[in-house]
């Protein structure tokens, strides 16, 4: 009977509290829904402004006369999306810039590898309309207009370019394909284009895949068709494929290495060459293979990087063979996320042709918002008759291989974020210093060095 009761009880207070949650919920769903804001985006003004003074030589070319020189450039930046930035199906894309350079020297601090234009001039650098969203899709979007292209390595790209770009992305996957032509510069002071660039239709593509944590693999290629009149300002036209493969990704739980980034190129085609004689093909073989392995030592003062760098290509016969740049890639090493240089140093410019170079790098973090880096690179050429990979206002020694070595310092601060009328004001500063110890293969060229300062304000 005391079981009984005890039951009773039980199931009483068990029923009295289920009429009491009910109750409560009854009466929380009477109650109106509070009000909830959430800001909805459509649009975006974006605002740069860069700073960037230096002493070294003319034209970034060896041997010249030094000469003190600096930059003023605004870039502002306009971006409207529909319904809204979340999931937006269109967005429209402008960027332009408001620029004086004293000289015509550069650095590869800038966002885009061109020699500066002397003087005042304004340029519209890039205008796209993008369609997210494809049947309802996030995973594919296409975009029209001139487009900005460029990856860690200027290898395969590093340019704008008047073109059609399909995107496929999702979580395992990524990839995409374009194809376009330059038609103008855009610019308010040099506005036709170089007669090495007109008429050169451009297919570029590539797909990687994530096959691990942090690591990605993927083949890339290129198609270059050259339909340009030939004359002595453009005398040659190139038509042909670069294709190749490359592999990047951090290695946490390995001791030798910590992380890693491979790129191989080769390069396929033909080239109509004009001179006194007249017209003639060759046909162009060549590959170039870049790598980096870095070790970050995560426990030590500074948290020091060690990198190894190399770059080697094959061994041309002779100038007119052999892997060479078009005129949209480069020589950068571009990180979004700090500042951006060469590959080997900030103002010695690589031509990748009849190249071997290799060096070490030692990247430290004094605070958790500053960088130093140093790093010691050695320049040969694959054919002591070949030409120089660099440029040099000197005739080669053509009895050494021997270009020279290369110092580099760096030292890069990102101001703590600063809220200002309810958005955020960032700037970074840059210094740099690169020295050039002259080999035998230069001939007479004297060393040579150049020290810049950079800065970058983005509100």
């Amino acid at each position: 009977m005391k079981g009984l009761a005890i039951l009773g009880i039980s199931g009483s207070l068990l029923f009295s509290v289920s009429t009491l949650l009910l109750a409560a919920e009854e009466e929380s769903a009477a109650l109106p829904a509070l009000p909830f804001s959430e800001e909805i985006i459509t649009s975006e003004v974006r605002h740069k402004f860069t700073l960037q003074t230096g002493y070294g030589p003319a034209e970034s070319q060896l041997g010249a006369d030094r000469e003190s020189f600096y930059s003023l450039r605004y870039e502002p930046t306009f971006i409207w999306y529909s319904p809204e930035k979340r999931w937006s199906q269109w967005e429209v894309f402008t960027r332009g810039w408001l620029a004086y350079d004293s000289s015509t020297n550069s650095s590869a601090f800038s966002t885009d590898d061109r020699d500066n234009i002397e003087g005042f001039n304004a340029e519209l650098r890039e205008f796209y309309v993008r369609r997210n969203l494809l049947d309802d899709d996030p995973r594919f979007s296409i975009a029209a207009g001139r487009q900005r292209y460029a990856d860690k390595l200027g290898l395969w790209w590093d340019d704008t370019l008047e073109s059609v770009r399909f995107d496929y992305t999702d979580s395992l996957t990524r990839g995409f394909f374009a194809f376009g032509q330059k038609f103008y510069n855009y610019n308010s002071k040099v506005n036709e284009l170089d007669a090495r660039d007109e008429k050169i239709y451009n297919a570029l593509g590539d797909y990687a895949w994530r096959w691990r944590d942090n690591q990605w693999a993927g083949v890339r290629l290129s198609y270059q068709q050259d339909h340009s009149d030939q004359s002595l300002d453009d005398p040659t036209d190139f038509s042909g494929w670069r294709y190749g493969v490359f592999a990047t990704g951090e290695l946490l739980s390995t001791p030798l290495i910590s992380d890693y980034h491979i790129e191989f190129a080769n390069v396929v085609g033909t080239r109509d060459n004009i001179d006194a004689s007249g017209v003639t093909d060759t046909d162009i073989r060549g590959w170039a293979l870049l790598t980096e392995f870095g070790r970050r030592f995560y426990d030590a003062p500074w948290q020091p990087r060690v990198v190894l760098r190399s770059g080697l290509t094959d061994k041309p016969s002779n100038d007119a063979d052999g892997f060479f740049l078009n005129r949209i890639q480069s020589d950068r090493l571009i990180n979004e996320q700090t500042y951006s240089t060469r590959l080997v140093s900030s103002f010695v410019r690589l031509d990748m042709r009849n190249l071997l170079y290799y060096g070490v790098g030692v990247e430290t973090q004094p605070t958790a918002r500053s960088s130093l880096d140093m790093r010691v690179s050695d320049l040969r050429l694959r054919n002591s008759n070949g030409a120089l990979p660099i440029r040099s206002n000197e005739p080669q020694d053509t009895s050494s291989k021997s270009i020279g070595q290369v110092l580099d310092l760096n030292y890069y601060w990102q101001s703590f974020p600063l809220a200002y009328a309810g958005r955020q004001f960032d700037m970074n500063t840059l210094v740099s210093a690169g020295y050039f110890f002259a080999g035998p293969a230069t001939g007479d060229l004297d060393d040579d060095y150049q020290l810049t300062l950079s800065i970058v304000m983005r509100y």
